[in-house]
């Protein structure tokens, strides 16, 4: 998140709310939007985008409960390539 990293301030903005984004995320360079999806958790997501848990929660600030996060809602995961 070097050139382009949103401080939490600016993402709760964004989000308005925990849990995730209620609307898609601006770009970050490293990262990319993922919508959640009913059934998502972050240790599926984290598996998946090859990561953990504590990385997703420290990029994605808004999310403060590590089993709340909303389906349809956005957040950030690392590129995977």
């Amino acid at each position: 998140m070097e050139n382009n990293e949103l401080n939490v301030n600016e993402l709760e903005e964004v989000t308005g709310g925990k849990g995730g984004s209620r609307r898609p995320l601006p770009h970050v360079d490293g990262l990319e939007v993922y919508k959640i999806v009913r059934g998502d958790n972050l240790t599926k997501i984290a598996r998946k985008k090859k990561t953990t848990v504590a990385y997703l929660m420290q990029i994605n600030p808004t999310i403060t409960d590590k089993n709340d996060i909303t389906a349809g809602y956005y957040m950030y995961v690392p590129e995977v390539y």
